[in-house]
């Protein structure tokens, strides 16, 4: 998995959730989960939202690490 798409590897389309810098995918030794981190300090978001997300207020674009090729 590449740090700039946190969302493959995923049984389901994550919606907007696969392209938001707020995205983690936690990982079983059979599931994998995709969690919000803004949830960490905002308790408005899931933890662990329902996907896939078609919209999301707390949407952040991921920037793509500095020096990566585009």
């Amino acid at each position: 998995m590449r740090p700039e798409e946190p969302a493959a590897g995923l049984s389901i389309d994550a919606g907007v959730c696969a392209a938001c810098a707020f995205a983690r995918v936690v990982r079983s030794q059979r599931s994998a989960f995709l969690r919000c981190a803004r949830s960490d300090f905002d308790p408005a978001f899931d933890r662990y939202p329902r996907l896939p997300m078609p919209a999301c207020r707390g949407f952040e674009p991921r920037v793509a690490p500095s020096g990566a090729a585009s």
